[in-house]
């Protein structure tokens, strides 16, 4: 039994901050409402894992027992615990364990980089690289088997490149996939040839990649665990509380259920069911919604289903996004989508039916028609309050804002990549000038969320903020100046705007008396600094439910 007496003090106060609470509403985002209560020199208490009281100057006596946990924060500036719209939290929690590619400026260092993790590879084990990309090389000019072949033709070997659309492999590992020059291009993927027909160890999209996931062995539950807890510390680091994570298989789900109970778990996790062609056809994803026992909103506050994720194309780079026009760079091609507008509304449908919400990754302007087209059709199905989303919206056009607005479609977006994925060169004037749009949606009155898709490009929030004030590209041009943002519209991005994507907008994103007590003290007032300050900010301390989960 439990004889612990209750007291009215609360259990953290944090003092002597400036605060700014981002208390506005959903509704007044959309009518394009910036501003928010800012208090000076402030307060805020915290109980039973909510805010108790916010205020001005020093907190009531009464607000502080002898149990009260209390910080001074000096001065500096609290902000709303902040949230990540669309990520992939577990895949960058397992790619903690590979080989990051990040850093390399050239073929040579991403070489010598992966020599050292063979070097230290068991052998029986796979070698595992990720982030790579040649867009930011001096010679932008993909890997390839032969390239990895260097490092080993004995141990299989996989690296992903940063879009995450993309693995290239060495020898051994194509063979033991099976993949030949006699395999045909999976439906809605590619293998990468030579001249001669060969593989050349490229693999596009997930049909292509998943030939490869088929024969590496999969993370044990205590290592997706590890993930999950590595991952965490990283992002509380950064002020983050809540995300969103997409592409969840069942095994990773349950680890995150493993971790929540050994309380290994620090930040709030919204999970993403993931319908993928790799997996099956479509009528296996249809058979797989109408079987799920738990639909959007099943869970608590630490761990819930948010909703169906979708990949319905690819990126830019590649030419794998659905265009309504042939690409400059590639104009053979203008993509394709990965399953037919047909297939996709069918799936829409029926997730409607069961009471899903549906996220759709979706960088090219046809698949955005795809998109909205399935929405539309959602919403006749099931006129709720669903919150159906487009997850990127790359290259946009037009003429789908007014039907976004009508139905509330919204955007969730993720300004880092346009500033490092370097794709601007790449596709061509005409398409960068409607190329990771922003103010536009705003303008339009659509949720437009905050997030960095990581492990694509850092979670870091303040470089995504630093990315929508400036519009810098890879090579540090700027593009669509008229579409650079305030760091107010910044912070809103990735607190409120990003709480209505997990329909915790009246609980989370905001600090305000009965919200959860999510916080994040930061050394920089970055509504008065410039860009680089932001982009600079340091978190302090980050605050989940009360408890204090990061302290620098």
């Amino acid at each position: 039994m439990n004889n612990k007496k209750w007291s009215p003090a609360a259990e953290l106060v944090i003092k002597n901050v400036k605060i700014y609470t981002v208390d506005i509403t959903i509704d007044e985002i959309k009518a394009g409402k910036q501003d928010f209560t800012v208090i000076g020199n402030g307060y805020v208490a915290s109980k039973d894992g909510k805010t108790i009281a916010v205020g001005e100057g020093a907190p009531d006596s009464a607000l502080i027992g002898p149990d009260t946990k209390v910080i001074d924060g000096g001065g500096k500036t609290l902000v709303p615990g902040l949230m990540d719209s669309h990520m992939h939290a577990m895949f960058a929690g397992t790619e903690l364990m590979s080989v990051n590619f990040k850093d390399a400026k050239s073929k040579g260092d991403f070489m010598e980089l992966l020599k050292a993790k063979v070097a230290e590879t068991p052998d029986d084990k796979w070698v595992r690289g990720c982030e790579w990309n040649e867009l930011v090389w001096d010679v932008k000019e993909a890997p390839t088997k032969l390239d990895l072949d260097q490092a080993s033709t004995e141990q299989p070997i996989m690296c992903c490149r940063l879009c995450h659309h993309v693995y290239v492999v060495n020898s051994k590992a194509l063979e033991l996939a099976g993949i030949t020059k006699d395999t045909p291009d999976p439906d809605g993927g590619k293998i990468g040839r030579d001249e001669n027909g060969e593989p050349n160890g490229l693999l596009y999209e997930n049909s292509a990649m998943g030939l490869i996931d088929d024969v590496i062995p999969d993370f044990t539950e205590e290592e997706f665990v590890q993930a999950i807890e590595g991952i965490g510390k990283v992002m509380n680091s950064y002020g983050l509380t809540s995300v969103i994570d997409a592409n969840m298989t069942f095994d990773q789900m349950r680890a995150y259920k493993s971790a929540l109970d050994q309380g290994r778990l620090t930040y709030r996790e919204n999970m993403m069911f993931y319908l993928d062609k790799a997996w099956g056809d479509v009528d296996y994803h249809l058979k797989r919604i109408s079987e799920m026992t738990a639909v959007t909103g099943f869970g608590n506050d630490m761990l819930k289903f948010n909703g169906i994720k979708v990949t319905l194309d690819g990126i830019p780079a590649t030419g794998t996004a659905a265009m309504r026009e042939p690409y400059e760079h590639m104009p053979e091609t203008s993509g394709d989508t990965t399953i037919t507008e047909e297939e996709m509304i069918e799936v829409a449908k029926l997730s409607a039916k069961y009471n899903w919400q549906i996220g759709i990754h979706c960088c090219g302007d046809r698949t955005a028609d795809v998109s909205i087209k399935s929405f539309i059709e959602a919403y006749k199905i099931n006129p709720g309050d669903w919150r159906h989303y487009i997850i990127h919206h790359a290259v946009y056009r037009d003429d789908q804002l007014p039907l976004m607005k009508e139905y509330n479609i919204g955007v969730t977006s993720q300004p880092t990549i346009g500033m490092l994925m370097g794709e601007q060169p790449l596709i061509g004037a005409e398409m960068t000038s409607r190329y990771q749009r922003s103010k536009v949606f705003i303008d339009a009155g659509i949720v437009f969320g905050g997030s960095t898709d990581c492990p694509i490009v850092t979670s870091n929030p303040f470089t995504g903020i630093y990315a929508a004030m400036t519009r810098l590209d890879a090579d540090g041009n700027v593009y669509c100046p008229e579409d650079k943002l305030t760091a107010a519209q910044g912070l809103i991005m990735w607190t409120k705007a990003s709480a209505w994507f997990s329909h915790d907008d009246e609980k989370l994103g905001s600090i305000d008396v009965g919200y959860l007590a999510d916080y994040a003290l930061i050394d920089t007032d970055i509504l008065e600094a410039e860009p680089e300050a932001v982009r600079d900010t340091k978190v302090l301390c980050t605050v989940l439910g009360g408890k204090v989960v990061y302290e620098a």
